[in-house]
């Protein structure tokens, strides 16, 4: 998959941590969770972690519509997703 950008449409698909399929937009963190994460790990919109099996990537998305977690916490209007569970779409 391409690397995506700041406004892209993307397709969520349903997984562990956001179990309803949706939509939304990639964005950039807001200050919060950067200041969370130390700033550094953020290159714009995404970041990469270390994982137990390697890097896992993230986008930060602002969702179409309010999202609940894994957890049924939320609804959340934003929120990290791992890039394996998105899809682009077209506008």
């Amino acid at each position: 998959m391409r690397r995506l950008e700041q406004g892209d449409l993307v397709q969520i698909l349903a997984h562990w941590n956001w179990p309803e399929a949706c939509t939304g937009r990639i964005t950039a963190p807001p200050e919060i969770a950067l200041r969370l994460e130390g700033g550094w790990l953020w290159k714009g919109c995404r970041r990469v972690v270390r994982g137990r099996k390697g890097p896992i990537e993230f986008y930060w998305v602002s969702f179409d519509q309010p999202q609940r977690d894994g957890d049924g916490d939320g609804p959340y209007l934003v929120g990290e997703v791992e890039t394996e569970y998105l899809r682009p779409l077209e506008a």
